[in-house]
This record gives C-alpha cells, sequence and structure tokens, in this order.
C-alpha cells in the first residue's frame, strides 16, 4: 500500500483507502462472490465495494510477482491475486473506463517496470514515461525506508529478550499478517498469553540459503521458507505459520515448512470467515505449553548427562 500509495501521490493523485477490515465490509464481501475463494479474496471484494462511487478511477492491478534479489528466480504472487481483478469485474459489473487494471512484474528493473506501467497508465492520466520513472523511484525508496525500519524494530525486540526467552516468529501473507480482521487480532493474544511475537517482515531473512529448494515458485512461499530454516537454527525461535482454508500455494508449502521444522515445535493456524477468537486462544495456550515443556526439557538435558557421568 505504501508504494503504490508513493506512486500516484508523486504523479498528484490523492490516493483513498477503506478503512481497516470489519464485519461490514467482510459481509459484503462474501455475498457479492461468484466462486469459492479464500476469505482474503472475498474480503478484498469488501473493500472494493465500499470504495464504489469514492473515486475517479478503482487501482485493480493484475500484479504478476515480486522483486528478488535472485537473478532468474520464481517469485510469483498466486493465481487468486493475479486474477482477482478479473473476479472483481465479473462479480461487480465494474465499467472498465473506472478502472485502472495494468498487468505489473515487480520483478522487472525499475527502468523496464516504468516502460510497463508507462504503457498502461500514461495515456489514461496523462503522465509522461520520465514522471512515471521518478514516481517508481520515489516509490521504491519510501518502501525501502519502510523496510529498514521494519527490521531495526525487530532487532530492537530481539535483542530486548531475556536469555532463552522464546519467540514466536509468525508467518504468512502481508493480508493476513496486518488485518486483524482475518487473524482474529493475533498478536494481541499472543501477548494476553505471554509470549513475544513478530511477524517475519520484522526479521531480515533476505541472506538465508534457500539453494535446496530451487524450484520454490512462489514470492511469499519463499520468503515464509526463509523463515522456517532461520528458526530452525534459533533455539529460542518458534514458528506459527498463518494461512487460509482453500490456500492453494500454501497445500503445498506447508509440506516444505513441516520438512524443515522437523522435530521442532510449531503452530500452523488455517482461518476463515468461520473462525473464532475463542478456538483459536485454545490452540495458542496448547503451543504456548509445549514451548515451554521442549524449553524444560533442553535445560534438563545437561543435568541428566552430568549426574550420569558423575555415576559412572
Amino acid at each position: 500500500a505504501l508504494f503504490w500509495a508513493s506512486f500516484f501521490d508523486e504523479l498528484g493523485f490523492r490516493v483513498v483507502l477503506t478503512p481497516k477490515t470489519n464485519d461490514r465490509i467482510s459481509k459484503l464481501g462474501i455475498e457479492s462472490m461468484t466462486t469459492e475463494t479464500c476469505f482474503p479474496v472475498k474480503v478484498s471484494h469488501g473493500h472494493v465495494i465500499d470504495l464504489l462511487g469514492k473515486t475517479r478511477y478503482l487501482f485493480l492491478p493484475n500484479i504478476i510477482d515480486l522483486p528478488s534479489d535472485i537473478q532468474k528466480k520464481n517469485h510469483f504472487y498466486c493465481p487468486m491475486v493475479q486474477g482477482n481483478q478479473y473476479m472483481l469485474k465479473a462479480a461487480l459489473r465494474l465499467k472498465e473506463n473506472e478502472i485502472l487494471n495494468p498487468t505489473i512484474h515487480l520483478n522487472y528493473s525499475p527502468e523496464l517496470l516504468s516502460i510497463e506501467l508507462h504503457g498502461h497508465l500514461g495515456q489514461t492520466l496523462g503522465k509522461g514515461l520520465r514522471q512515471i520513472r521518478t514516481a517508481i523511484d520515489i516509490a521504491y525508496g519510501r518502501q525501502q525506508d519502510l523496510e529498514n525500519e521494519l527490521y531495526a524494530h525487530g532487532a530492537r525486540i530481539t535483542s530486548s529478550l531475556k536469555e532463552k526467552e522464546p519467540l514466536v516468529l509468525v508467518t504468512g501473507r502481508p493480508y493476513n499478517l496486518y488485518d486483524e480482521r482475518l487473524n482474529l487480532r493475533l498478536g494481541q493474544n499472543l501477548s494476553k498469553i505471554g509470549l513475544t511475537s513478530v511477524p517475519m517482515d520484522f526479521i531480515d531473512i533476505r541472506d538465508v540459503d534457500l539453494s535446496d529448494f530451487p524450484n520454490m515458485y512462489w514470492a511469499y512461499g519463499h520468503q515464509v521458507l526463509q523463515a522456517a530454516k532461520l528458526i530452525k537454527l534459533r533455539p529460542n525461535f518458534f514458528g506459527l505459520h498463518l494461512t487460509n482454508f482453500s490456500c492453494g500455494p500454501d497445500s503445498f508449502n506447508e509440506h516444505f515448512y513441516k520438512y524443515i521444522m522437523g522435530d521442532k515445535p510449531y503452530l500452523i493456524l488455517e482461518l476463515d470467515e468461520h473462525s473464532a477468537v475463542a478456538g483459536v486462544m485454545t490452540r495458542l495456550e496448547a503451543f504456548k505449553n509445549v514451548i515451554s515443556s521442549v524449553q524444560k526439557m533442553e535445560t534438563m538435558k545437561p543435568e541428566t548427562t552430568k549426574a550420569t557421568a558423575t555415576g559412572n
């Protein structure tokens, strides 16, 4: 959202955002669906309905991939995200002259991305290639500033942990991690039971080697598995993966996540519009108990070894 808000702001357009997801928006989205999808796609329909009549254009891009530091690396969004604009147009009968629906490859170089966006938006917005290139550079700069700020905040959290204090690293897609309606206030609920947690975007995992999964196709799948490897390596890190029922990519990715974790405790939460806080709390409390038990066993291991050696 920051990237695109910065992009359009630099071009001189005011960006209108919907409120935080609430029960009304969720219900509007669910009732408008023409096919069964994951919960975030349903919610996206509700947000678009909330915007109808409030803007000159609806920005509904067909975003294909995310930037990748690895040359020629697959880094794609899931098909539901890529094709959401088409579902929205069909379900809500949106008019073409009211939509900005460019196809966007964020993994392109800024120069190539500028050409792509200019081809889709230049004439409609009345902006030249140089203006669009400048807007992209500013948007990337602000996005990088945000990411650096998140990393710094995550570093402060990890450095403030007491010795052997557990940290729950929550993996998932941004529309789950930061939407309190979709995640049922997961962060607050973890805090209530005394567990420190951070989303994966707060930890710099860019250098985590994932060469043993050379064909990972999905952008967020790649990041989730990098985070899983880091969790596996850190004794006081524990994994919680947040996902949705009917998530196609995660139906594959979860097997790899479990493989990386091995015998280390983790929790996978699959949520949808029928999920309730009470059920989630039960699972979080059970997860905390497992973490406590594992840490207690790890603490006792050296003592047992010493006692055995003394007896011999």
